[in-house]
């Protein structure tokens, strides 16, 4: 048999050029145009030699495909095996939602992306041998979406028998026990998705590309390939049950509309305050101007109701955040270091989670509002503030991220996690030295979350735009009644003309 394998070696050497020939990787002329288009447009984030390594590499999370490595996460073939060019010319087109990988198809022609998917896969030689042409997978037609309990249930129990919730969380926050010890193929930190939040999903958020998902298993990560221990049925029950944890878009806010409500509010014993309470959704992105930058913040969006009375305010906050981080400490004026790729940010485990909404110390007049790096001296800002690693609430005074200092402002809060969600309060009076917020006017208003799992804290953080809050008249004058009495009046007037001149018209007959 030994004697059999330098054959077997010259035979397969001889016949991988026939093989290379029948597999699809586009001609001289399209991988030369796609390397031009790939030096330009993709090299600083994967390498010129497609291995991930590049100025890019550190600053980025997840971390930039490693072509060279064959390993791609969004196929139409089974786990292990490699793409097709059409999966590599999709993740192109589509891009990565929530990455740092943008969609090309309004910047790059069809031909151009063809080209760039043919000049990928010159980095791993696997292409041109028998693995060059893969199985494809076909996916069905999703089914009509099921919303029958009994359907859900189900779904339910797949994602249960199948410890889905080990990474996921038992209600899809991505928060599972497992989350924060994931790891890619390549050793980096990996987090589990949010199946709340479907418009984050990677690689689309159709059910069928669920199903996919769920079917292929995602390469070079911990998600694996359900194809052979899960029936289509059940795999279709699945996907329901996760598609119903969500809705289609995060429908974002540009205003946080305040209830009003006579008598006191009650925080801690009020269990219906903000119960129909209309609620605003807004992103939260990466501070990345200043020294300090979150380049990958650890939460995405936050939630926000507001209630105020005759002398008070009150805000709930809540956000998904992987993991509780109730102890170390946090503040908005912490000094960050520069960002050093050779010095990575090894402080894990001392940072606490923190909130703040952000507001003008005083009124703006016109469109003007304070730096969004904690304000400036020109226009300083307030900071509603809260460590959660501590049992206290305050308003800071900022005039910049060097000039951040206490005020005499308390503020009464709660604060509770439960299943990878973070739920605050804050209520402070509603006027606190030049600010105040009056009724039936839009307040400036902004957030910042610190997510002490990512390290963040001082200024690398995750932040809001500007944003307004409104308050809503506490007491409505309804209309009907202004209405009612001037029609009254009217009709008392044109009844008194039409008997004034009935009268003067039987004077004159009877003279």
């Amino acid at each position: 048999m030994t004697s059999m394998r330098p054959l077997l070696l010259f035979l397969t050497l001889c016949l991988l050029p026939c093989v290379a020939a029948s597999q699809d990787l586009g001609t001289e002329a399209q991988r030369a145009e796609g390397k031009v288009l790939y030096d330009v447009k993709c090299a600083h984030c994967h390498g010129y030699n497609g291995d991930a390594v590049s100025v890019a590499t550190a600053y980025l999370h997840p971390t930039p495909r490693d072509f060279s490595s064959g390993n791609y996460k969004f196929r139409s073939t089974p786990s292990g095996e490699l793409p097709t060019t059409e999966d590599i010319k999709r993740s192109i087109r589509e891009g990565m939602p929530y990455t740092s990988m943008p969609a090309w198809e309004d910047i790059l022609s069809e031909s151009e992306i063809t080209a760039l998917a043919y000049y990928l896969k010159t980095f791993d030689q696997a292409f041109a041998g028998p693995y060059g042409n893969p199985t494809v997978i076909e996916i069905p037609q999703a089914p009509r979406y099921n919303t029958d309990e009994a359907h859900l249930t189900r779904g339910r129990a797949v994602f249960e028998a199948n410890q889905c919730a080990d990474c996921h969380g038992e209600n899809g926050r991505g928060n599972g026990p497992s989350a924060p010890d994931l790891m890619d193929d390549w050793g980096y930190p990996i987090r589990p998705a949010d199946m709340t939040k479907r418009w984050t999903y990677r690689a689309s958020p159709t059910r069928e590309d669920i199903y996919r998902t769920f079917t292929t298993g995602l390469n070079g990560t911990p998600m694996p390939s359900y194809q052979q221990t899960i029936e289509e049925e059940d795999r279709w029950a699945l996907v329901d049950y996760v598609w119903s944890l969500s809705e289609d878009d995060p429908d974002y806010g540009t205003v946080v509309t305040a209830t009003g409500r006579p008598g006191p509010l009650d925080l801690a014993g009020d269990v219906d305050l903000f119960v129909n309470v209309p609620e605003a959704y807004f992103p939260i992105v990466g501070q990345v101007i200043e020294q300090g930058r979150a380049f990958h913040p650890g939460v995405n969006g936050i939630a926000v109701r507001a209630v105020y009375n005759e002398t008070d305010i009150a805000f709930q906050l809540s956000w998904h955040d992987m993991t509780a981080e109730t102890t170390g400490m946090n503040h908005p004026g912490l000094k960050v270091a520069m960002f050093d790729p050779d010095q990575p940010d090894t402080t894990q485990g001392n940072w606490s989670d923190a909130v703040a909404l952000l507001l003008p110390a005083a009124m703006p007049e016109g469109l003007e509002r304070p730096y969004f790096m904690f304000g400036d001296p020109r226009n300083p800002m307030s900071i509603w503030y809260t460590d959660l690693a501590a049992d206290s609430a305050r308003v800071l005074s900022g005039q910049g991220s060097n000039a951040i200092t206490e005020t005499d402002f308390q503020l009464e809060h709660t604060a509770n996690y439960n299943d990878g969600k973070w739920t605050v309060t804050m209520k402070g009076a509603r006027q606190h030295g030049d600010m105040i917020f009056a009724e039936a006017t839009f307040v400036p208003i902004s957030f910042t979350v610190w997510d002490g799992y990512a390290n963040e804290r001082g200024n690398k953080r995750g932040l809001s735009a500007w944003y307004h809050v409104y308050l809503e008249p506490m007491e409505r004058v309804s209309a009907a009644g202004p209405m009612a009495k001037w029609a009254l009046i009217v009709l008392l007037v044109e009844l008194a003309l039409v008997g004034l001149v009935r009268w003067r018209t039987s004077r004159q007959r009877n003279k």
